[in-house]
């Protein structure tokens, strides 16, 4: 494993314990911590590049990514609930992330020449902040900070780490070139980050069997709780209608009245409730960058036998 990549592990991984430990006590991470990590991302990809004599267009592409990381965190959003906004200050820096973003493509098309692969990877570091920001309107990322912690360890980690003999799993060469170029390291944490997530719902249903509390479905989305002790961080999975009936709801809404559906409940004679745990994603996002940096791929491991 070569310095920057081990660098790169270790400012990461401790970065990410630091907030899955937030989450999981406060289901909150400060927006101080990714600005934080990307920004030393930033720095230590400049040191990179200077160390490696990189061109003008390998600093245009990391010149994009700053602008656009940034204007996450600083300065007023074209598009809010009231509407568009013109900032004409913010649709210059745009502007210029754009034709930073197009300056390398223009320069190697000038001089007749193919994009070398060392730009070609770089291209991910502004498209990421700004496709991680579109899986967040998108409802494919929950949370913000999910949405802001993927885009900052893009900064940190922009290219697939030189860590051999890690990662343990992968691909032929062929399959290896083309995820590399279509599938970006911190998309490869997203990913094995979500298949953690697919053993909640089996560790869900374990435990709920060794409980006697088998039932389905909701053994695979939550457990009981006893209503005089509800928990934090869960969302109510029971209701009392408003015609009296007891329900269950399997995918609960946020902004429920969680304290008026326990007092019917409890009015009903029911101490025992379904709940689903608010899972501190953060966690699985660290187990998810320690699983794709020394693990890798877990789709390329699926592709491998035929690779």
């Amino acid at each position: 494993m070569d310095a920057f990549a081990a660098l790169r592990f270790a400012i990461g991984g401790g970065f990410l314990l630091a907030a899955a430990s937030s989450d999981l006590r406060a289901r909150k991470v400060s927006d101080r911590w990714w600005i934080a990590l990307g920004s030393i991302g930033l720095v230590l990809l400049a040191v990179q590049l200077d160390v490696e004599r990189a061109d003008a267009a390998a600093a245009a592409l990391l010149g994009s990514a700053a602008l656009l990381f940034y204007a996450i965190f600083f300065g007023d959003p074209l598009l809010d609930q009231d509407g568009f906004h013109l900032r004409p200050l913010r649709i210059g820096l745009f502007l210029a992330a754009g034709a930073l973003f197009v300056f390398p493509a223009a320069l190697h098309a000038a001089l007749g020449e193919g994009l070398p692969r060392e730009t070609l990877d770089l291209y991910s570091l502004p498209a990421m902040v700004v496709i991680y920001q579109g899986f967040y309107w998108a409802r494919l990322l929950h949370g913000g900070a999910d949405a802001k912690g993927l885009i900052a360890l893009s900064l940190l980690v922009p290219t697939y780490p030189e860590a051999s003999p890690f990662p343990l799993l992968a691909a032929g060469p062929r399959a290896e070139g083309l995820f590399r170029s279509v599938f970006p390291f911190s998309l490869v944490v997203w990913v094995d980050a979500l298949v953690l997530f697919l053993a909640i719902p089996l560790g869900l249903v374990l435990a709920n069997t060794i409980r006697g509390d088998f039932a389905l479905p909701q053994a695979f989305l939550g457990y009981r709780a006893r209503v005089d002790a509800f928990p934090r961080f869960v969302w109510l999975m029971e209701k009392i209608d408003d015609r009296g009936q007891h329900v269950l709801v399997l995918f609960p809404k946020r902004g429920t009245k969680v304290e008026e559906n326990l007092s019917r409940l409890r009015a009903a004679g029911i101490e025992r409730v379904w709940v689903t745990p608010q899972i501190p994603f953060m966690v699985l996002i660290l187990g998810g960058f320690v699983l794709a940096f020394l693990g890798g791929n877990l789709l390329l491991a699926i592709l491998r036998p035929g690779a």
